[in-house]
C-alpha cells in the first residue's frame, strides 16, 4: 500500500507543471522516490515493482523505455549497500552521500541518453543532481509521512 501511495505521489510531483525557468533547478522526484525506497524501506523493495515504476517515468520525461529501470537498479543496488551506514547518519551527510550515487546514476543517464541518439548535457545531469540530493530531507519527510498516513511501522534512523 505504501509504495503505492508513494509512487501516486510521485507521479503527481513529476506531472505538475512548473515554470521553465525552475527546469535547471527542479529536482528529479523519481529518483528521490527510488532512494527513499532503497534508504528507508530497504527491507521492503522489490527490484520488480521498481522496474513497473519506471515505465511511466520513461513516459513522462520522455525517456527510451527502460533507462530509468537501468538507473533505479543501479540506485537500488548501491543505497542498498550503503544503508545500513547511512541511515545511522544526519539527513546532512544522507545527502552528500545520495549526491555521490546520483552522480553516478547521472553517468549512467548520460550513458544511456548517448546510446539513444540524444544529446544530453553532462554538467545539467551534475546541476540535476546536486538539486536532487539538496531536495532529499523534505522528501523524505514527506514520504515518511505518507507511510505513517497507511499504517506502516517507523523505522528507527538517526
Amino acid at each position: 500500500m505504501t509504495f503505492v501511495v508513494t509512487l501516486i505521489v510521485t507521479l503527481l510531483l513529476i506531472a505538475i507543471p512548473f515554470p521553465s525557468a525552475m527546469a535547471l533547478v527542479l529536482p528529479h522526484f523519481g529518483v528521490l522516490f527510488v532512494v527513499w525506497w532503497a534508504l528507508m524501506r530497504n527491507y521492503r523493495l522489490s527490484m520488480t515493482l521498481l522496474m513497473l515504476a519506471s515505465i511511466p517515468m520513461d513516459v513522462a520525461y520522455g525517456t527510451a523505455l527502460g533507462l530509468h529501470a537501468l538507473i533505479f537498479a543501479l540506485l537500488a543496488y548501491l543505497l542498498t549497500l550503503l544503508g545500513p551506514r547511512v541511515r545511522q547518519v544526519n539527513w546532512l551527510r544522507q545527502s552528500v552521500v545520495v549526491f555521490l550515487v546520483l552522480l553516478l546514476a547521472a553517468a549512467a543517464s548520460y550513458w544511456g541518453r548517448t546510446l539513444t541518439g540524444q544529446d544530453p548535457e553532462f554538467l545539467l545531469l551534475v546541476v540535476q543532481a546536486l538539486c536532487t540530493a539538496l531536495a532529499w530531507a523534505p522528501m523524505r519527510l514527506l514520504f515518511e509521512w505518507l507511510a505513517h498516513l497507511t499504517g506502516e511501522p517507523e523505522v528507527r534512523t538517526s
